[in-house]
């Protein structure tokens, strides 16, 4: 079985390539505004190190919004000519929400503008969601903080320190282990699917 994940809807660009469970090579990479400049290139590099081709390919799987517009467009526009260039290959997509914060208890956030005023919200614990994905401003996010002080924070695919423990510093969410911890928990891309738009 080979699989291509992928996720393009972050300031992260992350691709992999797995047979049969085994990562045969995968890119984690800041990309802030280049995912039309580089997942092309870095998945051929990828396919050519690896022998294989995108006709290869059985499986893919990818987030989905919240999160860039730009790199869902090219997600989007992706796995739809893959379909056409290998019909039998299968889809899956995953809220991006969710995967950044994988089975933890945790709250999950995106921010919507660079000064950080808005943000895309869920409240997740073992991969269901107690606040299911919203916006949120700055006041009701507080709010949310302190209903559940005792939660994890995720913030645009960086786990931040404990709400009690302030001194941590951000660490960065490692794509290749909550895609294999969240593969059972995506979501087959159906053709009548495609015509909606994954949004709030």
């Amino acid at each position: 079985m080979l699989r291509l994940l992928f996720s393009l809807t972050s300031q992260f660009l992350f691709i992999a390539l797995l047979e049969n469970e085994k990562c045969l090579k995968s890119s984690q990479r800041i990309n802030f505004r280049q995912h039309s400049e580089n997942f092309f290139p870095i998945l051929r590099k990828i396919l050519a190190k690896t022998n294989h081709s995108l006709k290869k390919i059985e499986e893919v799987y990818f987030t989905s919004l919240p999160g860039s517009q730009t790199g869902y467009r090219i997600s989007l526009a992706f796995v739809l000519t893959l379909q056409l260039l290998n019909p039998r290959v299968k889809i899956y997509y995953l809220n991006s929400l969710l995967f950044q914060v994988g089975k933890k208890k945790a709250i999950s956030l995106i921010s919507i503008d660079q000064k950080k005023t808005k943000y895309y919200i869920a409240v997740c614990e073992t991969t269901k969601c107690l606040i299911e994905p919203k916006m949120v401003e700055q006041q009701a996010l507080i709010q949310i903080k302190r209903q559940f002080s005792n939660y994890l924070i995720y913030e645009d695919f960086h786990q931040k320190s404990n709400q009690n423990l302030t001194n941590l510093l951000p660490k960065k969410v490692r794509f290749l282990a909550n895609f294999r911890q969240m593969l059972l928990y995506f979501q087959l891309l159906k053709e009548n699917t495609t015509k909606k738009k994954f949004s709030l």
